[in-house]
């Protein structure tokens, strides 16, 4: 199963784990639902696990734009003044 397309670009990150994990990784994947590689695994468990820390109140969630190419928080960017 493809996964969606992506709004903002994505940023690279390299993470160990035990082979253990990596099982468990494999395992998800096996009927699609936590994507087709332990990578779309990962991505998957820890999309819900940030959400879940925000709906606990552990995170704030926060606004994200696209401006002049670059990804930044909302509050970071000034507001558009009419000339």
């Amino acid at each position: 199963m493809a996964r969606p397309s992506n709004s903002f670009d994505s940023v690279s990150m390299t993470i160990a784990v035990t082979p253990q994990m990596k099982t468990y990784l494999e395992e998800l994947t096996l009927n699609g639902m936590y994507g087709s590689s332990p990578s779309d695994a990962v991505r998957m468990l820890l999309s819900q696990a940030i959400e879940q820390k925000i709906k606990e109140g552990v995170l704030e969630r926060r606004r994200f734009i696209l401006h002049k190419g670059e990804v930044l928080p909302a509050d970071a960017v000034p507001p558009a003044t009419d000339r």
